[in-house]
């Protein structure tokens, strides 16, 4: 509890702090402009009510007027006294709330220039500045706070948690044990630790880290998910499914659809409807979608909410169920409309009680239905570049940082490809690939195959058309890998061990998938000549 908040209550402002509470029990129920309205009344008497400046400017955004919000803020940070540096402090965290970072930066500043060892300042800023998308800074700001106090547990805690997402893990890995010397009771500190385990492919370590984690605090979300996550990476997979959930509950997995007394947990499912919905990217929804044949043969009727392109691909798939374009905001707390269903999930929490071990994956697995029409045309252009074998490929992914980087390649990494005897080489890949494809042409006399008008993006009836006539696909963890899988064509999958993986070397989802396990691209790259010795003998078989 802040200071200020105190003197509130020791003030008796009960009337206040009655309306403060009215305001966050409506926005916990959504209704943000009754919310909003509380908020309004609390701040009429207490202009620094920080609680209700949170609130309402969280409010404001909900209702789609963020601008609004940045004004509230805007006003706020005008009149705060110039020598406060704890109002200071507490308005920027307010500011970091709800992402308005660049105001956030301001204050934290503002407030070092009075206090400029203040400890907790300069780790929030360091946070802001990364998150701002500098590094550096934000390593710099952390290595002072450590300076001048050497003890601050919370430093060294934020510096390892920075330093995971470079490639100085042991440094790091240092950091965090500086931490817990320091201050063993921090049990975020524990769940970061484990979190840098499973980067470095230590996932028992990550586990017992994460026990420690819970130990001390037993009711962290958070934690509780990256313990679901370790439990399926290492194998106990009902273990790690029954603690599944907890990804909804901490925010990391999306969209958060809280339907109250909804939510499927196994029930039998005869003459009852149960929606489900896509949850994450596109990757995790084509790999989730491997249970829908059987969730339709369970219940009465199913409803598929999914990303609008991939509506007609999976209605021509599942013909019995229903599908429709996802609603992200529809949820159980008053703003779905009528209800059509008897029970909902997301998607992995249908796979959680579908397939609780190995043996409840199919093989063969029921194919996507590509259109036809689409794939004639996809044929009758790889015809005119050839009678020889088709490749696809991908090699990279939209957002890469130092971690991300550790599975990815690069185009010219496999010129082996290239090579196969009458092979041609299809791009599969959905980002911006011209500098690559131009600069293999030009060094290494190589082409990559684009098909003409194809959008990989948002054309995913015609991603799927071209993916089933691919011979073979190369790629990452990825949304083509999935395609590819979820089509059943022969793929070629180098993957960090992660918890899709169920305790296994391979994908239990997808029984066509090859899996190549690496830990860092950059380290070794012997599994590029494995993988295409291998693609060469299935195609010339």
């Amino acid at each position: 509890m802040s200071a200020l908040k105190k003197q509130r209550i020791a003030a008796g402002d009960g009337e206040i702090e009655k309306k403060f509470a009215q305001g966050q029990r409506l926005q916990a129920r959504e209704r943000f402009a009754e919310a909003e309205q509380r908020y309004r009344k609390v701040l009429a008497q207490d202009p620094r009510h920080l609680g209700a400046l949170t609130g309402l400017t969280q409010s404001l955004i909900a209702q789609m007027r963020p601008q609004e919000a940045i004004a509230t803020l805007d006003r706020a940070a005008a009149g705060a006294p110039a020598d406060d540096e704890v109002w200071l402090f507490e308005l920027a965290g307010i500011c970091t709330t709800v992402k308005y970072l660049q105001l956030a930066r301001t204050l934290y500043e503002r407030a070092l220039e009075i206090a400029p060892d203040m400890s907790s300042s300069l780790i929030n800023l360091a946070n802001v500045v990364e998150e701002q998308g500098d590094l550096q800074k934000g390593i710099d700001l952390l290595s002072h706070a450590i300076e001048v106090h050497p003890t601050s547990a919370r430093a060294y805690g934020n510096l390892g948690k920075m330093l995971t997402g470079t490639r100085l893990r042991d440094e790091a890995l240092a950091c965090y044990r500086r931490s817990i010397e320091l201050n063993p009771n921090i049990s975020q500190t524990w769940t970061n630790l484990a979190a840098l385990y499973e980067i470095m492919g230590r996932h028992r370590e990550a586990l017992e880290t994460l026990q420690q984690a819970l130990n001390l605090d037993p009711d962290c979300d958070a934690a509780r998910w990256n313990l679901a996550r370790s439990l399926l990476t290492v194998g106990e997979i009902e273990a790690g499914w029954d603690m599944y959930g907890f990804g909804f509950s901490c925010r990391e997995r999306k969209p958060y659809r809280p339907f109250p007394g909804l939510i499927w947990e196994g029930q039998d499912l005869t003459d009852k409807t149960i929606m489900v919905w896509r949850e994450q990217g596109l990757g995790d929804d084509l790999l989730f979608s491997t249970c829908y044949t059987d969730l339709i043969a369970r219940a009465g009727h199913v409803i598929i909410e999914t990303e609008q392109r991939l509506v007609s691909l999976y209605q021509r798939t599942w013909p019995q169920a229903t599908v429709r374009a996802e609603t992200w905001t529809s949820t159980g707390l008053e703003n779905y409309g009528p209800v059509d269903f008897d029970y909902t999930a997301p998607a992995g929490l249908v796979a959680a009680q579908l397939r609780r071990k190995l043996s409840d994956f199919p093989a063969p697995l029921p194919g996507l239905k590509p259109d036809p029409v689409r794939v004639a045309e996809c044929r009758a252009w790889l015809d005119s570049l050839g009678r020889g074998p088709n490749i696809g490929i991908s090699w990279t992914s939209h957002k890469i940082d130092d971690v991300r980087s550790m599975s990815y390649t690069k185009l010219a990494d496999w010129k082996g490809l290239f090579a196969i005897e009458g092979a041609a080489v299809v791009n599969l890949q959905y980002t911006d690939i011209s500098e690559e494809a131009e600069a293999l042409r030009q060094q290494h006399g190589l082409t990559l195959q684009r098909m003409p008008g194809l959008d990989l993006r948002n054309d995913l009836e015609g991603v799927a058309a071209l993916t089933a006539c691919m011979d073979a696909v190369v790629a990452p963890s990825s949304f083509p890998m999935m395609m590819a899988g979820a089509l059943g064509r022969p793929a070629f999958h180098y993957i960090r061990r992660n918890w899709t993986m169920l305790g296994t070397d391979g994908s239990p989802w997808f029984p066509e998938m090859r899996c190549y396990l690496i830990e860092d691209v950059a380290a070794s790259t012997e599994f590029l000549d494995r993988i295409v010795a291998d693609v060469a003998a299935l195609l010339l078989s």
